[in-house]
C-alpha cells in the first residue's frame, strides 16, 4: 500500500529534539485563546460567552484535522506535510492576529488548528524510525513536549497578552511555528518514493483496523477512560478552587495548572517503563494514579492540600497512560501510523469531550465530589482495556 517506509533505527537525538520541540510549539496553537477570552470580548463588544467561540472553533478544527488530515501521512511524504502545514498555520495566526470581527477571528483560529496537528504527524514517524525495543522512550520525549506546550501556552498566552494585548499573542504564536518548523523539516528524513493512495480508500480503511485489531480497541479503551477522567477534573477544577472556602481568583487558580509541567520531566521515566513492562502494565498503572488523585480530591472542597496532591497526580497519570497506550496503538502496524494515530486521538477527543461535559454537569448537580465520582467511572470503564489481548 505503501512503498518505500523509513528503516527503524534511524532516530538520532537531534531529530528526537526537533520533533518534541516542534510538537510543544504547535500543539501550544489550540489553547492560545483560552486564557485570552476576557480581552477578545472587549475588543469586539461581545459577552465573554460569546467570545468562547473562539476556544470552541480551535477545538472543532482540531477534531477535523485528526479526522481528515493525519491519515494523509501513511501516503504522503511527512517532511513535506510538516512544512506545509507549519506555514499555512504560520499564514492562518497572522491572519488571526488581523481579524477586525469575532467570527472572522473563529474561523481563521477554527482552520489554524486543522493545520497544527503537525504532533500527530510526528509521532508516528519518530515510532517508525525508533529501534522497536525504544519506541516508548523515543515517544515519551514527543509528549513531553506535547505536555509542556499545553501546559506552558495558557501560562504565557496571559503574560504576553497583559504584555502588548491579545492580537500578540497570535502573531508570536504564527513566527514560533513558522521558524520551528521549518527547522523541524530540515532534521527530517523523506520518506522516498511512496505508491499514491486513494484519499477517500484510507478513510475507508479506518473502521477495519478498529475492527480487526483487539490491541488497538484496548489501548483507545484504556486511553478514553483516563482522558475522560482528566478532562472531568480539569474542566471543573477552577470552579472549586474560586469557591469558598479557597476563594483564589481567576488567575491565580490558572497558576495550579504548571503542575501539570511535573507529568513532563516525568515522561521519558514512563517511556523506559513501556520498553521495560510493556504497555498493557503501564497503561494499568497510568490508571491507576488517576484513580488515587481521584480519590485524594473528593476532599478537595474544604482542603486545599488534597486539591494539590491531585492536580500534581491526575496529569502525571494521564502522561503515563498516554505514553503506554499510544505506544500499544501505533505499535499494530507502524507503516500505517497515520491511521491509527487518527484512530487512537480521534477516540480520546471525544472521550475528553464527554468527560467534560458530564464533569460540568456533576459539578452543578453534586458539587466537587460529583466531579470525582464520574472521574472514578470513567476510569473503572478503562479498565476494560487492561485484558490481556489472546
Amino acid at each position: 500500500m505503501t512503498a518505500v517506509a523509513p528503516d527503524t533505527g534511524r532516530l538520532s537525538r537531534a531529530l528526537l529534539f526537533a520533533a518534541a520541540l516542534c510538537a510543544g510549539i504547535t500543539v501550544a496553537n489550540i489553547y492560545l485563546a483560552q486564557p485570552i477570552i476576557g480581552p477578545i470580548a472587549e475588543t469586539f463588544g461581545a459577552s465573554p460567552q460569546s467570545a468562547g467561540i473562539v476556544v470552541t472553533a480551535a477545538m472543532l478544527g482540531y477534531s477535523a484535522g485528526l479526522l481528515f488530515v493525519i491519515p494523509l501521512g501513511d501516503s504522503l511524504d511527512r517532511r513535506k506535510m510538516v512544512g506545509t502545514l507549519s506555514v499555512l498555520t504560520a499564514l492562518l495566526l497572522v491572519g488571526s492576529s488581523l481579524a477586525p470581527s469575532l467570527p472572522v477571528l473563529a474561523v481563521l483560529a477554527g482552520l489554524a488548528a486543522v493545520t497544527t496537528v503537525v504532533p500527530q504527524i510526528l509521532i508516528p514517524l519518530v515510532v517508525q524510525l525508533a529501534d522497536p525495543a525504544q519506541r516508548g522512550t523515543a515517544m515519551s520525549w514527543v509528549q513531553a513536549g506535547l505536555i509542556t506546550g499545553i501546559m506552558g501556552a495558557r501560562v504565557v498566552s496571559g503574560q504576553l497578552a497583559g504584555l502588548m494585548g491579545w492580537r500578540s499573542v497570535f502573531a508570536v504564536g504564527a513566527a514560533l511555528t513558522l521558524v520551528v518548523g521549518l527547522w523541524t523539516v530540515r532534521a527530517l528524513p523523506g520518506d522516498g518514493e511512496r505508491e499514491p493512495v486513494n484519499y477517500w480508500s484510507l478513510l475507508r480503511s479506518l473502521p477495519g483496523y478498529l475492527r480487526r485489531e483487539p490491541g488497538l480497541r484496548r489501548a483507545c479503551l484504556r486511553q478514553a477512560g483516563g482522558f475522560a477522567a482528566f478532562n472531568a477534573i480539569w474542566t471543573t477544577l477552577a470552579l472549586v478552587l474560586t469557591a469558598p472556602p479557597h476563594g483564589f481568583t481567576v488567575a491565580e487558580s490558572g497558576l495550579f495548572g504548571l503542575l501539570g509541567l511535573i507529568s513532563a520531566a516525568l515522561a521519558p521515566v514512563a517511556g523506559k517503563m513501556v520498553d521495560r513492562r510493556g504497555p498493557r502494565l503501564v497503561g494499568a498503572l497510568g490508571l491507576g494514579v488517576l484513580a488515587f488523585a481521584a480519590l485524594v480530591m473528593i476532599l478537595g472542597t474544604n482542603s486545599l492540600i488534597a486539591l494539590l496532591i491531585g492536580t500534581a497526580a491526575v496529569p502525571i497519570g494521564l502522561q503515563v497512560g498516554q505514553a503506554a497506550n499510544q505506544n500499544a496503538a501505533l505499535s499494530v502496524n507502524p507503516a500505517a501510523g497515520g491511521r491509527l494515530n487518527t484512530i487512537f486521538m480521534l477516540s480520546t477527543f471525544l472521550a475528553g469531550a464527554l468527560g467534560s461535559a458530564l464533569g460540568s454537569a456533576a459539578y452543578g448537580a453534586y458539587g466537587w465530589p460529583g466531579v470525582c465520582v464520574t472521574a472514578l467511572v470513567f476510569l473503572a470503564l478503562g479498565t476494560f482495556g487492561i485484558r490481556r489481548v489472546r
